[in-house]
Formats: C-alpha cells, sequence, structure tokens
C-alpha cells in the first residue's frame, strides 16, 4: 500500500451531535410471541447496549485519536439526559470514552429513555417497545445550551476532551467545569465548530435549530467553516423534507427511502437523483444502503461513488465479492494495506459516475442484481447491529470529510461557483471515494460485531492511518 505523506498539525476536530441517548434492552427468543394468545416465551440470551444515533456517533467519533493522535478529535454530545442512578452512570461511561456532555441537559427525577427489543434470529422477526418520559430538548434549550459557545469572546474556549479511558470525574464537577477552560485556538478558521449533526426528530424545532445557527453564523462570516448534517432517519416523518435545504450533507437510508416510495429501495442512485431539486446546490447526499452497501452523490461536481458492503472473506463465500448491485464498472480498491489482506479480508469496491440531468432515466432505471442465496444467508447470521452499523457510517463519513474535503469549496453555501479544489494535490487527503469506503468498512465491522469499544482500532490496524 503506497502511505500517503505526513499531514501538518491541524486543529482539533469539533463536532456537535444534537440527537437522543437510550438504553436497549435486547431478548432474543427461539419463537416469536403471538400477541393475540399473550404466551409466556422464554428468552436464551439477554443483552444491554447504549443506543441513540448522536450519542452512538459521537462515542466513534471520540475514538479517532487513533488516527491523528497530534489532532484530537472534540465530540460533544447535546441531547437530554436523566440524572438517575442509571444516567449517572451512563454519563460517566460518555465522559470516559471522550465525548463531552456539558451542553445536554440534565434532567432530575426521570429515568433513561428505554428500548425493549424481542428478536428471533432465525427467522428474522422483531418487536420493539419504547418508553420515554424525557422532555425533548426546545429550540429555546438548545440555544440555552450552545449559544454560550457560538459567543466571539469564547471562540478560543472549549471543554476539553477527556482522554478515553481516563477515570472519569465526578458529574457535578463534570457539569459546572469546564465553561472558560482555554484550548489552543483553532488555526485557519473563526469558527467554533467543524461539524453539526442533527438527528431528524421534531422537524420544527430542528428546522428552527439549523436556521438560528445558520444565521448567526453567515451574520459573523464563518459559515463557509463548518458544515450542518442531517440525518433523516430510518421512518418517515411529516414534513421531514423541509429540513434538506438547510444541510450541506443529507444522510439518508433505505428504510427511509422506501417509506417514501418502495420504488427507491432497489438501488440509492435513484432516490439520491430524485433529491436533487430540493438539496442545495452545494450539498453531498450519503446513502446508507446496509447489507446493500452505501452511496455518495455530489451535486456541486456531479460526481457519483456506490460501494459494496464490506466483506470478511473468512466467514463470507467468494460470490459475496460479485457485483451486488449489478452496476458493474471499475471493482478495483482505492485503499487497502498488506496487512489488511493478510488477515483475509476485502474491502469494499467501488462504482463512480457522473450523472446528468438530461439522463436521469437512464440511472433509475438500472436494477440490483441480487446476490445469490448463499451468500444472503451468510450475510444475514453475520450481521448483529445493523442500527449501530447505521450510526457507525454517519460518524465515519463525518470523520473522514472533515479531514479530507470539508469544510470548504464546492460544499459550503459561499462557494458554490467555486471549482472542485485538485485533492490530488492536497498531500494526504481522502478523495471523496476514499471517504465512502472508510465509513462503509467502519459501517461493515460494526454490524458484525457487538459493542463500540476498539473500533477505531481496528480500523487502524486493518491499514486505515491518516
Amino acid at each position: 500500500m503506497a502511505t500517503n505523506p505526513p499531514r501538518p498539525p491541524c486543529g482539533p476536530l469539533r463536532v456537535f451531535c444534537v440527537g437522543t441517548l437510550f438504553v436497549a434492552n435486547t431478548l432474543n427468543v427461539d419463537n416469536h410471541p403471538d400477541p393475540s394468545s399473550c404466551p409466556s416465551v422464554r428468552a436464551h440470551e439477554v443483552s444491554q447496549s447504549r443506543g441513540g444515533s448522536a450519542s452512538s456517533i459521537a462515542s466513534v467519533l471520540a475514538q479517532m485519536h487513533n488516527f491523528l493522535p497530534r489532532s484530537p478529535v472534540e465530540p460533544a454530545l447535546i441531547a437530554s439526559l436523566a440524572e438517575n442512578d442509571e444516567g449517572k452512570r451512563i454519563i460517566r461511561q460518555l465522559q470516559k470514552e471522550g465525548v463531552i456532555t456539558r451542553f445536554s441537559k440534565f434532567w432530575s427525577g426521570y429515568t433513561v429513555p428505554s428500548a425493549w427489543v424481542i428478536r428471533t434470529p432465525k427467522t428474522g422477526a422483531c418487536s420493539i417497545i419504547n418508553h420515554n418520559s424525557l422532555p425533548d430538548l426546545s429550540h429555546e434549550d438548545f440555544i440555552a445550551l450552545i449559544g454560550p459557545t457560538l459567543a466571539p469572546e469564547n471562540f478560543g474556549y472549549f471543554p476539553p476532551t477527556t482522554p478515553p479511558g481516563t477515570p472519569s470525574v465526578p458529574l457535578n464537577a463534570a457539569r459546572s467545569s469546564n465553561l472558560h477552560s482555554p484550548l489552543t485556538p483553532k488555526p485557519n478558521s473563526p469558527a467554533p465548530f467543524d461539524w453539526l449533526h442533527f438527528e431528524g426528530r421534531s422537524v420544527k424545532t430542528t428546522l428552527n435549530n439549523i436556521i438560528g445557527v445558520q444565521s448567526l453564523a453567515a451574520d459573523r462570516h464563518w459559515r463557509s467553516h463548518c458544515v450542518f448534517s442531517i440525518d433523516l432517519g430510518r421512518k418517515y416523518r411529516q414534513g421531514i423534507e423541509a429540513l434538506i435545504p438547510h444541510a450541506d450533507v443529507i444522510f439518508v437510508n433505505r428504510h427511509y427511502a422506501q417509506a417514501t416510495s418502495p420504488s427507491f429501495s432497489a438501488s440509492p442512485r435513484a432516490y439520491l437523483l430524485s433529491l436533487t431539486s430540493t438539496a442545495p446546490p452545494h450539498s453531498l447526499l450519503v446513502a446508507d444502503w446496509g447489507k446493500d452497501g452505501a452511496a455518495v452523490l455530489s451535486i456541486p461536481t456531479r460526481d457519483y461513488f456506490q460501494s459494496s458492503v464490506w466483506v470478511d472473506r473468512i466467514n463470507s463465500p467468494p460470490e459475496e465479492l460479485l457485483d451486488p448491485m449489478g452496476e458493474g464498472g471499475d471493482r478495483t480498491s482505492v485503499r487497502t494495506a498488506s496487512a489488511f489482506w493478510a488477515n483475509g479480508r476485502e474491502t469494499p469496491s467501488s462504482t463512480h459516475s457522473s450523472y446528468n440531468e438530461d439522463t436521469e432515466s437512464e440511472y433509475t432505471q438500472r436494477r440490483r442484481s441480487p446476490a445469490p442465496p448463499a451468500a444472503r444467508k451468510e450475510e444475514k447470521d453475520d450481521l448483529v447491529d445493523e442500527v449501530g452499523a447505521s450510526d457507525a457510517f454517519i460518524a465515519g463519513m463525518i470523520y473522514a470529510l472533515t479531514r479530507s474535503i470539508l469544510p470548504g469549496s464546492p460544499y459550503t453555501p459561499s462557494n458554490v461557483a467555486q471549482e472542485m479544489p485538485d485533492i490530488e494535490r492536497l498531500g494526504g487527503k481522502w478523495r471523496l471515494e476514499e471517504c465512502l469506503r472508510f465509513a462503509t468498512e467502519l459501517a461493515g465491522r460494526k454490524a458484525r460485531r457487538n459493542g463500540w469499544n476498539g473500533l477505531a482500532k481496528e480500523m487502524a490496524e486493518a491499514g486505515w492511518a491518516a
């Protein structure tokens, strides 16, 4: 593997993740209960894990010090957090991982939101029961939490990241300290953060939050130095398409696309093309298609990249390495490592094309070629956390894009008319297709394991080094 030249030191990657945190209790059963008969069913395996897209993304980003030890990653969670005993334990766990929690709102007298998942592995049947008494963050809450950071006098200050693995501090101390703890100033950027990511939940509140911060950023001339992204989620919410015109990066997945129209579930290309009329002209459209890989469509450059799912060759048949979407094209790997191949694993392959509005029908008519039955069965048995894989994919794209292409021309509103920079001359920065490849592999690895610890380290050992 050809190594990239050393990159110059840069400031910390500061990411705000706005969304949720909950606890998922998973019960695996042999036979799915029939709700009409209310039977007694015995679970043969019970597990508990931390969920919530925003908190999971922040946890993955906190691990990325394995890639750029000279340039720390500082993820901050903005969410409603319960202060009961279980909530305090989770908050300390986040702090120990390196996630900043000071920007969250703490609620006493409430319990942590919970999800009870009943799964039947042999059939794939799944039922989910949710419980959440915790109030959602209002627009006023959001402004009160993030506002002090946006003030010019505080631009050089940000709560320091707890190095992962170090003992956590008492909860009250973590909440009251670090308000004005100095850090090394961010070079070459007047913005107080690099990326602001939103879960697409309450449409009205999220829209007000985005517009409020973007207006301030434009007034103070740092809008082109930061990125706003939105995850439209796994299910359709009324009016959520109103968020699309206000984001620089829009994350979608197969479940959302299928809820919009069943015809979009076969391939991400057709669905991404359908969004180009409402998405900003400078934006990136990113699709997570689960076991069928992922895709990214660059509206300003008219580039389309599609990556197959990451395959563990030790446990997967050779047929899975065939073109899973029937797209053809160059299947060579963009980024691999000799040690990685020695472990007998395969990086995802990708397809590249340029889209044209005049030939859109050419792309929407392409259909997916189904994977062989043996491949599908092996893949199904191998996956243990598809929801977590989606969160890992978003975290991987945020990390890779920010360290390579974003923020900057042509993916910011003030630079729409500028041309794409010559990535080959940027000395070690990844191309757009490499960003997609990185996120796809990160998601594939998460889908095949429980828990989040050591995920970034696993990527580094596989050959993904900055």
